[in-house]
Formats: structure tokens, sequence, C-alpha cells
């Protein structure tokens, strides 16, 4: 085999590979890691309220849930805001991921144009660089899908402990504060 078409054969899967996992991104993949996360969070509080607020009784529970909607009502402007600039920052980084790839593909492109010309590669060459460019998409297309689906679903990335002892000191932070004051 030529070095020309061997060289352009890893340029091309390098754009076809950047081009899909470009879209895959940010139409499957950004779905069910917002699944992902979610679940992470409901799992963590689930586990915060059932084991640090669960031994309460009723009425120590009371005053805490009272506070909590309180600070829940004065923050959903704040979080509104919140939503508008990630909804503008992930915005922005489409519009660069896109750029990106885009450049990416053209350079690419224009490599293989002049690669082949240059080189005088016949028909059977494109073919062969057209076959292994879909063959390569379809193999990483499949393995990305099933890993998403099937493992990465499963994986927790963030130590509930962790998390859990993180708010309970927001909280006695909160409370010394407003103590001192």
């Amino acid at each position: 085999m030529k070095w020309s078409i061997f060289f352009s054969n890893i340029f091309i899967h390098v754009a076809v590979m950047s081009l899909f996992l470009t879209v895959f991104f940010f139409t499957v993949a950004s779905g069910q890691e917002k699944a992902i996360v979610e679940n992470q969070v409901n799992f963590i509080m689930d586990e915060f309220v059932g084991n640090t607020l669960g031994p309460l009784s009723e009425s120590d529970k009371e005053p805490i849930k009272i506070k909590l909607n309180k600070k829940m009502d004065a923050a959903k402007e704040d979080l509104k805001s919140a939503d508008k600039d990630v909804e503008n920052q992930n915005n922005k980084t489409v519009k660069k991921a896109f750029m990106f790839v885009g450049i990416v593909v053209a350079i690419v492109a224009v490599i293989t144009i002049i690669m082949g010309f240059y080189f005088k590669w016949n028909h059977t060459y494109l073919k062969f660089l057209l076959s292994s460019a879909i063959a390569g998409l379809i193999f990483v297309g499949i393995t990305e899908t099933l890993f998403l689906f099937l493992i990465a679903k499963g994986y927790y990335s963030v130590d509930p402990n962790r998390i859990k002892k993180h708010i309970v000191d927001k909280l006695l932070d909160n409370e010394v504060d407003k103590s001192c004051k």
C-alpha cells in the first residue's frame, strides 16, 4: 500500500471520528449523561435525607424543612439566572465544538484531495478510503452507544459520603455564622 493512502486513511478516520463523537455527544450522550447526573444526585440526596435526617423526630425535621423551603423560594430567581447562564455557556460550547470539527474536516478534505491529485490515486484507493471510514464509524458508533447505555449509566463518579459531609459542613457553617451575628 502506498504511504499516501496509509496517512490519508488515518487523517480521514480522525476527521470522521471527530465529527461522529461531536454529534454523538451533543445529541445522544449529553441527554444520557444528564440522566446519569440526576440519578446520582437523587441517590446522594436520598442517602443524605435517609441517613442524616432520618433519625430526627418530626418536630426536629420541621424547622429544617421550613428553612430549606425559604432558602429555595429565595433562590428561585438566582436559579433562573443560573439556568440562563448555563444555557448560554452550553450554546457557546456547541458552536466552538462544531467550529473546531468543521476546521478539522476541511483541513483533512483539502489534504486528501491534494494527495489524491498529487499521487494520482485511482478509484480503488478512493473506495478503500471511503469503505474503511464507514466501517470504522460503524464499529466506533456501536461501541460508544453500548458503553454509554450499558456501562457508564451504572458508574457513580461521586462519593456520597463526601457530598453528605460537605452539605453538613455547609449547614453547620451557616448556623455558626448566623449565631455569631
